[in-house]
């Protein structure tokens, strides 16, 4: 069963939008401040957690700091909620969750977003933000594409190249401070963004080498425990 916390006045909405997250394989606890949801955290362990940026007390991008740095609490898929206001969605990736939505939050948006995350809480597809230029190729035919999120199982891209789930592509890239990583993927998943002409792919690893999962993985850990 799949555990998720709710951590301040988004409890409300829950209660009113029950339908959205509850399932039979979902048990939703709730809390009302950061210290409650640690507290909750440390002790049942949930795979996701849906934050408000700005609780009283203990803000969300502090309480999300605190369990990235805490080596049996930082394992977890963190979503925040927070205004649309860039320097709030700053904090926002900073601290290092793994996705944000903003207010007024949008039920389809919220149940998109957490469906995804529940299936990334084990460690080795923990995901952080990265933004890095990869060269993608498809069929021979070469695109621009740049990074959204990353994981030893996957990347996020962006990119104007028309892409459809089950294509296969070949990807390269630089993470910060490693060298080049070269990786072949599964398209399986799509954001549209109405407002622009590019859009989001999720890409599933199908050909790796260990040595550049090592990279990622050692990547990741530093991200965490840099609280970014």
């Amino acid at each position: 069963m799949r555990k998720i916390l709710i951590v301040d006045d988004l409890k409300p909405f829950v209660e009113e939008e029950k339908n959205i997250l509850s399932r039979s394989d979902v048990h939703i606890f709730t809390a009302t401040s950061g210290s409650e949801a640690l507290s909750i955290h440390r002790n049942v362990k949930v795979d996701l957690m849906v934050v408000d940026l700005d609780m009283p007390s203990m803000t969300g991008d502090e309480l999300c700091s605190l369990v990235r740095k805490d080596p049996d609490l930082k394992f977890v898929s963190i979503l925040m909620v927070t205004r649309p206001r860039e320097t709030d969605i700053a904090r926002c990736k900073k601290c290092g969750s793994n996705d944000y939505i903003t207010k007024p939050i949008k039920p389809k948006i919220l149940l998109e977003k957490a469906t995804a995350l529940l299936g990334v809480a084990i460690r080795k597809a923990y995901r952080v933000f990265v933004n890095v230029s990869v060269k993608g190729e498809k069929e021979h035919a070469k695109f621009a594409a740049t990074s959204v999120n990353i994981s030893t199982a996957g990347l996020l891209v962006e990119t104007k190249k028309a892409l459809n789930i089950g294509d296969i592509v070949d990807c390269s890239f630089f993470l910060p401070g490693t060298s080049a990583i070269s990786v072949r993927g599964e398209i399986v998943r799509t954001i549209k963004k109405p407002t622009e002409d590019a859009c989001q792919y999720g890409i599933k690893f199908i050909t790796i080498h260990d040595v550049s999962i090592q990279l990622i993985e050692d990547f990741v850990k530093s991200y965490s425990s840099l609280g970014q």
